[in-house]
Parts: structure tokens; sequence; C-alpha cells
């Protein structure tokens, strides 16, 4: 019987890590030969955090380059190519809460802050490589795909000795999306661009760019993600002082609701407001239309537990929009979960429409969306945990 490899945090239960042997089933090694002219001896190793000296994850994690440039030598270099990491002495301190974290189920609490926990499932997560490979296959050759996997705050923002050291079972969020996520879909279709999002989070986290009391990133934290969205597309990103801040404070988010805890700190919503004459159509569940929305609205008058409403009217099936001092015919198609709410307004500065469809909710065709709309570009935004969700994975095949 062949030996079975796992990992995990000390005192936390198994989670199967991806191995030589027990790697993706066989017909993912043969979707892989057919991409790789020498062939593909295996997916990257998804490797244990306790293998790892304690300290920062960037710090002592092996470079990327060894583990991923050698089943993949043939590929074409655009495939593989990734930005410089920034040298972790460079790096900005994560948090060290001073006090031992408080498990939710789903989440903890640590420092005032909640965080959720992350489970590769190595299962889902070929299931879900596959979906955004079969997702790019069935656009016309002269669409862009993007792929953009989103790191939820917990391995951004907190220590890895502090994880470790309070055993948190946890898997480790860089490892998943960079050295196998990534990877794998390059390997699949090299034609899909996958958008770095961990190290340009990572050199921000002694920023405000998560929630405290919320499970999804702030629009500052979109803001990084979009800057790294414009890298990989070759533009220029508007200059954050470019846009319009407004604050508001007070904001209870979701992490509340689910907790029986007085622990978290309330939050200050920070709004980017759009450059120019930019507005929104959008689809609710019940299928009522609403036209000439805000694309971000003024938040005063909002309960402080609905201020996430603010950002493109929070999450709907599909939305439209448009930057009317733009009169290039430009589109995107955006297909995203919660995350993208906060980080569509930004692209009203490049495109004259942007299409929003949220995947869990949307139940018509993308590429007929995409098709109709003439968008030169497809961006699909999902936050790491999706990646390992069954439902999440299945609503995505459905669209496509």
């Amino acid at each position: 019987m062949e030996q079975r490899e796992y990992i995990r945090r000390r005192g936390g239960g198994p989670v199967r890590r991806p191995s030589r042997h027990n790697g993706p089933p066989r017909f993912l090694w043969l979707l892989l030969a057919l991409v790789v002219l020498a062939g593909v001896a295996a997916l990257v190793y998804f490797l244990n955090r306790n293998a790892e000296d304690d300290g920062d994850s960037q710090s002592s994690s092996p470079a990327p380059s060894s583990a991923v440039s050698a089943p993949f030598e043939d590929e074409p270099a655009s495939a593989l190519e990734t930005p410089a990491p920034t040298p972790a002495a460079a790096l900005p301190d994560q948090l060290y809460p001073d006090s031992e974290p408080s498990d939710m189920g789903s989440f903890m609490i640590a420092g005032g802050c909640g965080y959720d926990y992350y489970h590769f499932n190595e299962e889902t997560t070929n299931s879900y490589i596959l979906a955004v490979s079969d997702a790019a296959e069935s656009l016309s050759s002269s669409v862009n795909f993007y792929s953009m996997v989103i790191p939820t705050s917990m391995d951004v923002m907190l220590q890895e000795s502090y994880l470790t050291e309070n055993s948190i079972n946890s898997s480790d969020q860089r490892k998943a999306i960079d050295d196998y996520i990534y990877p794998s879909i390059s390997a699949i279709n090299s034609s899909v661009k996958t958008v770095p999002l961990f190290t340009p989070l990572r050199e921000h986290c002694d920023e405000y760019i998560y929630f405290h009391s919320d499970r999804t990133w702030t629009q500052l934290g979109a803001y990084y993600a979009y800057r790294s969205f414009c890298s990989a597309k070759g533009i220029e990103p508007a200059a954050l002082d470019s846009f319009t801040k407004q604050e508001y404070e007070g904001f209870s988010g979701g992490f509340y609701s689910e907790s029986t805890s007085g622990a978290l700190y309330d939050d200050t919503v920070e709004a980017y407001f759009p450059g120019g004459n930019t507005s929104m159509n959008f689809t609710d569940s019940d299928g009522v239309e609403y036209e000439d929305w805000s694309v971000i609205s003024d938040g005063d008058g909002y309960d402080s537990s609905l201020l996430y409403l603010i950002f493109a009217a929070g999450d709907q099936p599909y939305k439209v929009l448009e930057n009317s001092d733009i009169t290039d015919n430009s589109a995107c198609v955006v297909v995203q979960d919660s995350f993208g709410n906060y980080f569509i307004p930004f692209l009203t500065q490049h495109y004259q429409k942007v299409y929003v469809v949220d995947y869990s909710r949307y139940s018509n065709s993308v590429p007929e969306l995409v098709n109709e709309s003439g968008a030169t570009d497809v961006i699909l935004l999902t936050n790491v945990i999706a990646t390992s969700s069954s439902s999440a994975v299945e609503s995505l095949q459905s669209i496509f």
C-alpha cells in the first residue's frame, strides 16, 4: 500500500498533501502530458508548514523557481514569469497578537480580528483547476482570460510563528495558490494569465487591507490587487490619490453575526470613489432591474452592518458598470464572489463597460455574455476558500 502524506499544524487534523504518488487523478496527468512536451512527472508538492522554521512564511519558504521551472520547463516563459518577490527583510512585520486565539468554528478571533480557516482539499482543488482551464477554453482565442485567487487575511496578516505555536489547523495559502493552483492552471492551459496576489498583499500587511470584523478585504486591499492586475495586463493603474476617499465609521461585519464573542473590533469603511462619469445598472436575485445606480454609494444613512452594500450594490447576480467618459467600446467581463465588489470600481478607469456576474447567483452563459458584449478580457476572482468548495466549483462550471 502506498504511503500517504499529510500536512497539518501541530495539534490540527490531517489535510492531504499532494505528492508524487497521491497527486491529481490520472486524467489530469493525461491533460498535463498534452501540454508539456517532455511529460510532467508530478505537480508541485504542497509542502508541510511544519517543515519550515518558525517565523515569517516568506523568509522560510523555498524559492518557487526550483519547484515550478523543472516540471514546466517546456512552457513558454510568459506562462511562468511572475514578479520577483520582495526580499523577506524588506517586508513589513506581520501581526503577533498578545493573546491566544478563540475558535469560532469556521474562523477564529485573535487580537480583535476575525480570521477564516482554509483547508486545502486536493480533489476539489483539482476540479477547480480544471474548471478554470475549461472556462478559458470555452472562449474565443482572442479573449484574454485572467485568473485571480484571493488569499484571506490569516496568512497575509499573521506571523507564521503565531499560527504554529497556537496549533492553528489551517493550510498554507501562499503555497496553495502560488505553488500548486497557479502552476497547475498554467500547465494545463498556458493561455490563462494568473495574477499574483499573495505577495502584493503581504507587502502591505501593515496597512488596513482586511476588515477586522468581516472576512473580505477592504477597498485598499482590492486596490493593491487591481495594481497587480494592471501589471499583468500591461496597463498603467490609476494612482490611489486620483480617487476621492470617504470614510464611514462603525462597520460591523459578518463575523459579528457568527460569533458570541465581544472581542471583535469595529471597522471603518474606506471608500475610493472612481473618477469619471460612472453609473451602474444591475439585476437582483428576484429579477428586478435597477438603473442609474452609483458605482459606490454615499454611506451616510446606511446601517453600520450594511455599509458593505455601498460597493457596487453588494452581491447581485448581474451588473453593468459604465464610464460614459470612455467612448472606445472597451469592455470586460468579471466573474466574481463578494471580494469582487471592492475591486470592480477601479476597472471603470480603463473600460467603457464592466460586465459583472456573481458565479453563485448568475444562471446564464458567460461565453454568450462575452460574445454579446464584445468583451476582450474576462477576469475570474475567487477567494482561496472557494477553490476547495465543491459547491463553488460546481457553480463556476455551470456558467461556462
